[in-house]
């Protein structure tokens, strides 16, 4: 077996928005030594775990240009998203702008990584870390690719790899949970009929979506991204629920009798919510490995793309400043938590509280959200950060009162969810 050998100041392991974001920053100030991606597939951004849909704000967290991306990868604009209960009542939230963007995942990542290289950095595709070592103030990488093996030393190590965390894990950090990572199937729709295109449905109920929810992401008048995610509480036979979705929703399936399928993606939806600890010795954590995504939607390009930057920025500057490399990893964590830590806590409580409930419960929280004026309190809620503001929201004296006889099944389902 051929063996190589790299040295490198920084070095992140996957290349996904986080990775990518965190590249680019630590590579803005006078870095001798390479800024090394490691990733694992051969391409980036593929394959495609992700719906797409993404608030478009957003996007100024990772310095990215709103208007280029919205002409270049933004293939429709959405407005208003409709909230379906099993009962097939719906709730809908009009948010009077074109705030989220339903995007081409692979070339959004595709222009994160370009942006990087630009800027200095040194992309190895196709290459797996197989094992981490720190050792002399140095991590030691072992890279596997086909019939070749690497081995790269680097100063500061950071952690893109995703959901399984399966390095952070190695050396006794926490990881995302893997009870609250829901297995999903989206399929590609083409020829849907009744489309809204401004508006994104979210479907509620235990017969098609239990513990999470389905979705309809209309692309254009005709095309539409279709898919559910459930939680493991509920079994792990995505296949049979969105065969079921899909065959006999009655609001769903005369729409798409008509429609060819033209694309599958599968995948894992992040609602672990954010691990205890994401640094080490000369090493920090960030994305999905983190926790840092929506546990009520499952997203996180843009927290966890922005938590790239932070720590990209800290690497950066342990190297240019030979400063102490742990009290600026620790730094790091306080910094990020600062700023997203509240609002994702709160997320992971609603999660856990959310995915026990019985249809019941959801046919009446949509009917209290219809009768409160959910939409004009939320109206102006950011995307990104919604617990907050739902909060605010269930604690207005109408809310309250109107939902004291749901206290005892939340309470319960709360419970539950806090002891898988």
């Amino acid at each position: 077996m051929k063996k190589t050998n790299i040295d490198s100041d920084i070095t992140i392991i996957g290349a996904g928005p986080a990775g990518s974001c965190a590249a680019w920053e630590a590579k803005q100030g006078e870095i001798e030594k390479p800024v090394s991606i490691i990733e694992e597939h051969p391409q980036i951004g593929e394959p495609v775990h992700c719906s797409g849909l993404i608030a478009l704000n957003g996007l100024q967290k990772l310095k990215l240009p709103i208007r280029d991306i919205e002409k270049k990868i933004c293939y429709n604009k959405i407005r208003r998203a409709k909230f379906i209960a099993p009962n097939f009542k719906s709730i809908e939230i009009d948010r009077g702008s074109n705030s989220m963007g339903v995007v081409d995942r692979v070339s959004l990542d595709s222009i994160l990584a370009e942006r990087a290289r630009e800027a200095g950095c040194d992309y190895y595709l196709g290459h797996r870390v197989a094992k981490i070592q720190f050792e002399k103030n140095h991590w030691k990488l072992h890279i596997k690719k086909k019939n070749q093996s690497t081995l790269l030393r680097s100063r500061i190590l950071i952690s893109a790899e995703g959901t399984r965390a399966r390095l952070s894990a190695s050396i006794g950090l926490p990881t995302p949970d893997k009870n609250w990572l829901f297995p999903a199937i989206q399929y590609e729709f083409e020829g849907v009929q009744n489309l809204e295109t401004d508006c994104v449905e979210l479907y509620f109920g235990r017969k098609y979506a239990p513990g999470f929810f389905g979705w309809v992401i209309p692309i254009n008048d005709e095309s539409a991204r279709i898919g559910v995610a459930i939680s493991r509480l509920f079994g792990r036979k995505t296949r049979e629920f969105i065969s079921r979705f899909l065959k006999k929703h009655p609001l769903l399936k005369p729409r798409i009798h008509n429609a060819i399928k033209t694309q599958q993606y599968g995948g894992l939806v992040p609602v672990s919510g954010p691990v205890n600890r994401t640094f080490h010795t000369n090493l920090m954590v960030v994305g999905d490995a983190a926790g840092q995504s929506k546990a009520t939607t499952g997203g996180g390009v843009n927290i966890g793309g922005f938590c790239g930057r932070l720590a990209g920025i800290t690497a950066r500057k342990i190297i240019m400043d030979d400063f102490s490399s742990d009290n600026r990893c620790r730094n790091y964590e306080k910094l990020w938590k600062s700023y997203f830590e509240p609002n994702l806590s709160l997320m992971k409580l609603l999660r856990r509280m959310l995915t026990p409930l019985p249809d019941e419960t959801w046919i009446k929280i949509i009917e209290i959200a219809k009768e409160t004026d959910m939409q004009g309190f939320l109206k102006h809620t950011d995307i990104d950060l919604h617990a907050i503001g739902l909060l605010r929201y269930s604690l207005t004296p109408r809310v309250f009162i109107r939902s004291l006889n749901l206290f005892p099944q939340a309470a319960t389902s709360l419970l539950r969810g806090l002891s898988v």
